[in-house]
């Protein structure tokens, strides 16, 4: 079994349920990283089905539940909120990101941005980045890793500007 990079990534809504959509959220769990999950983000997961599954992955261990604790996150949080331009979720999970300097999983652009605004070496990855490394882990292949991106632009209204992980090789 190889070691675990060290370094948690905290996911967002949209990076959870796009690997949710696709009954797919047990891979998080193949990652060699802790996967975070915040109560915020969990709160902005409505649909029944989708929080049970999450509620699932939980209980499995595949998800790490946590919330924004410390007093420098909360002011963090409240401040990001504030600006009303960012969802709870994507505030949480830019203020714990820095705070604890994990990985922040963000899919927004606004939020990347803002997180880069705050400190440009915070490390970002987006629900490619994560396929990118289960495919290079072994946990998926090319064709399953395609797949996703078909489903997830016919079914499921996420539209990656990748268009096949085959054209991104050099960065297995």
């Amino acid at each position: 079994m190889e070691q675990q990079d060290p370094t948690p990534i905290v996911l967002d809504t949209s990076i959870l349920l796009n690997f949710v959509k696709i009954g797919r959220v047990g891979l998080l769990g193949q990652l060699r990283t802790s996967v975070v999950l915040l109560d915020q983000v969990f709160d902005e997961v409505r649909r029944l089905d989708q929080r049970e599954a999450v509620k699932v992955a939980v209980a499995a261990g595949t998800l790490d539940l946590q919330s924004v604790r410390n007093p420098t996150e909360v002011a963090l949080f409240t401040e990001f909120r504030a600006g009303g331009r960012l969802g709870a979720g994507e505030c949480a999970v830019l203020a714990v990101a820095l705070t604890r300097n994990w990985v922040a999983g963000l899919q927004d652009r606004r939020a990347r941005t803002e997180g880069q605004r705050r400190r440009a070496d915070l490390v970002l990855c987006q629900t490619e980045d994560l396929v990118l490394m289960l495919i290079k882990t072994g946990c998926l292949t090319i064709e399953e890793a395609d797949g996703f991106l078909a489903e997830w632009a016919a079914k499921h209204r996420f539209r990656s500007r990748v268009a096949s992980f085959r054209n991104l090789r050099h960065n297995l």
